[in-house]
């Protein structure tokens, strides 16, 4: 089993990372890839679709940091160096990719200000947990201080922004996209046309695991 799951992670990172010559180069994920190079996305080199995506780069690097947390102390080494390298490569480019302003992470991250492209609540909840705890938990090493600082910012722009006070004790949350598929296109336009939501539970859930690791520094 844990080499299966090695062997995902793998498999998605290979195939699915930016290289530095590609347009709007970031070094992270791509959405997915399709082997079989049937897809109409599918690029001609490793059949990766065209766009990262910032909730499926979300819950990869949540899930490497909960795996990494799971992992037995059976485990192979080469289980957690692998998935250690991994997460060691893309948090600082994470990091990097969040908008200089803000803080705060595009829906279409490869498209940065691009008119249509928001801001999106999801995404950059997933970041600020994956951040935060795989600093807590000794998995990266954040001397400088930048990946804290940043996770840090990210959460200050989510309270100010994605979190509505509704009056009455209760709060709301906004800014999550419906869903992300790779059924059509693939491409920015499918992105941006797809609705957000309100109180969506695949934001408000990241929102509270990245509250519970905020509460901890």
């Amino acid at each position: 089993m844990l080499d299966d799951i090695t062997s995902q992670f793998q498999l998605m990172f290979l195939n699915t990372h930016q290289n530095a010559t590609a347009p709007n180069a970031t070094g992270l994920l791509y959405h997915g890839y399709d082997f079989s190079h049937t897809a109409s996305w599918a690029s001609a080199d490793r059949g990766h679709s065209p766009e990262v995506w910032d909730r499926a780069m979300g819950w990869y690097s949540m899930a490497l940091v909960d795996v990494l947390s799971l992992l037995p102390p059976s485990a192979p080494s080469t289980t957690r160096e692998t998935l250690l390298s991994i997460l060691n490569t893309l948090l600082p480019r994470i990091r990097d990719a969040a908008d200089p302003e803000t803080g705060t992470w595009w829906l279409v991250i490869t498209q940065p200000g691009r008119d249509k492209n928001y801001f999106e609540s999801s995404g950059t909840s997933m970041f600020v947990y994956a951040l935060l705890r795989a600093v807590r938990m000794g998995y990266v090493d954040d001397t400088d201080g930048s990946l804290v600082k940043a996770a840090k910012k990210a959460y200050e722009y989510i309270l100010e922004t994605f979190v509505v006070d509704n009056g009455d004790g209760t709060m709301g949350w906004l800014g999550t996209v419906i869903v992300g598929s790779l059924d059509t296109t693939g491409d920015f336009n499918y992105y941006v046309s797809q609705k957000d939501d309100l109180n969506d539970l695949k934001g408000v859930a990241s929102f509270v695991l990245a509250s519970l690791e905020y509460e901890m520094l």
